[in-house]
C-alpha cells in the first residue's frame, strides 16, 4: 500500500506568493474583477444544493461502523464495498463522501479547470461565489502553453481563503500525482489527489480525492475527504507567514516533536461540525460550477485545445441542459454511490 506521508515539492518551497500578503479579501466581484472577459458568467449566489445532499445532511453523520480511511481507496483494496462514513473507528478520522452528477461534462474539463484556475481570485469566485474569497499558487503555470492541463496543477500548491459553515479558513491544497499513490491513468477518467492544510502553518490535516469518470450523459464526480491525518511538513520560512510558531516549525527538532504529538491532538485542530460544513460546501461548489460550465468554457475555449494527459480525446462541450445537475452525498443513495465498477476502471469505495 502506498505511503500517505506527504513529500514537499519545489512549489511548496517557493516564497509565499506576494498576492497572499497584499491582495484584498472579499466575496463577490468589484470593478477589477468585472473587467475580465468571463465576468459576465459570475453569479452573485451559489446554486442550491440538490435534494440528495440535503437529505444526507438532515440525516446526520453515519455510525462509526460504516467508517473507513484513505487506505480503502487504494487500487488493491477497491474490491470492497464501503458504506458512507463518519469517524473511522477509534482513529478519529472523519470520512466525507459526496457525488455530483454532471451531464455534458468530461473528466478532461476538470483537468482544464484546475490548470486554468491558477492564482486568479476572479476565476476562483466563479466556482462558489458565496464562499470563495482568494486564491494564489506557489508556481503559476496557468499561461504556459507547453504544459498539459494536468501539468499546470499537479505538483503545485494553492493558497485558498474560503468560508466553510460561516467560518473563514485559510487553506493550502497541495496536489499530488495520483501515480505516486498507485492509481494508473484510465481513459476518460481523472483522479485529483491533494493534501489539505493551513496556509499560515506548515500543518496538513487531511486528504482530498476527486474521481471524475464517464457516465451515459456526461460524468460523475466522486469526492472523498479524510480528515485528521495531521503532518508537519518541511518547508522553509520564506513559504510561510512570519509568525513565531510558523518559524519554530521550520526547525527539524520542533517538527519531530510536533509530529509525535499530533496523533493525540489532531482532532482538536478542526471545528466539530467540519464534516457537515465540508459536505455542504463540496456539494454546493461542484453543483454550481457544473451548471455554469458551458458558458465559462466558451470564454476560454482556446485553452481547451491542450488535451489533458491520460484523458483521451480533447474535451467536447455538449448541449445538455445543466440545470438538472444533481449532487449526491454517500448516505443518500447507498447502492449507487458505493457501487464498484471494477471492470471498467478503478473506483473509490
Amino acid at each position: 500500500m502506498p505511503t500517505t506521508t506527504y513529500v514537499p515539492c519545489d512549489a511548496d518551497r517557493a516564497p509565499l506568493p506576494a498576492s497572499y500578503r497584499i491582495e484584498p479579501r472579499y466575496l463577490g466581484y468589484r470593478d477589477t474583477d468585472a473587467a475580465h472577459p468571463f465576468a459576465k458568467y459570475f453569479h452573485e449566489k451559489t446554486d442550491p444544493i440538490q435534494s440528495h445532499v440535503r437529505d444526507a445532511l438532515l440525516g446526520g453523520m453515519a455510525p462509526p461502523e460504516h467508517g473507513y480511511d484513505i487506505d480503502a481507496c487504494w487500487p488493491d483494496r477497491a474490491t470492497t464495498t464501503w458504506k458512507p462514513g463518519g469517524p473511522a473507528g477509534d482513529s478519529g478520522v472523519t470520512a466525507i463522501a459526496c457525488q455530483t452528477d454532471m451531464p455534458g461534462v468530461t473528466a478532461a474539463m476538470w483537468d482544464w479547470w484546475f490548470g486554468w484556475l491558477g492564482g486568479d481570485s476572479s476565476r476562483y469566485k466563479l466556482w462558489c461565489p458565496d464562499a470563495h474569497q482568494f486564491i494564489a499558487v506557489g508556481d503559476d503555470r496557468s499561461g504556459d502553453r507547453s504544459l498539459t492541463d494536468r501539468q499546470r496543477y499537479v505538483g503545485n500548491v494553492s493558497y485558498a481563503d474560503e468560508y466553510l459553515g460561516g467560518i473563514l479558513h485559510r487553506l493550502t491544497i497541495r496536489f499530488v500525482d495520483p501515480a505516486r499513490l498507485g492509481f494508473d491513468e484510465s481513459p476518460h477518467t481523472t483522479y485529483i489527489f491533494a493534501r489539505v492544510g493551513f496556509s499560515h502553518l506548515p500543518l496538513l490535516f487531511g486528504w482530498l480525492i476527486h474521481q471524475i469518470r464517464p457516465t451515459n450523459d456526461g460524468a460523475e464526480m466522486r469526492t472523498r475527504f479524510f480528515l485528521n491525518h495531521p503532518q508537519i511538513i518541511d518547508v522553509p520560512a520564506r513559504s510561510l507567514l512570519s509568525s513565531a510558531l510558523a518559524r519554530s516549525l521550520t526547525r527539524r527538532s520542533a517538527r519531530q516533536f510536533a509530529n509525535a504529538a499530533l496523533p493525540r491532538i489532531g482532532r482538536r485542530l478542526l471545528p466539530r461540525n467540519i464534516g457537515h460544513d465540508l459536505l455542504y460546501h463540496c456539494a454546493s461548489e461542484m453543483n454550481h460550477l457544473a451548471s455554469s460550465w458551458r458558458a465559462i468554457t466558451r470564454v476560454a475555449t482556446s485553452t481547451l485545445q491542450t488535451a489533458s494527459a491520460g484523458n483521451g480525446p480533447k474535451p467536447k462541450l455538449r448541449t445538455t441542459n445543466h440545470t438538472n445537475v444533481s449532487a449526491r452525498a454517500v448516505g443518500a443513495d447507498h447502492r449507487r454511490c458505493c457501487q464498484l465498477r471494477t471492470r471498467r476502471h478503478t473506483t473509490l469505495p
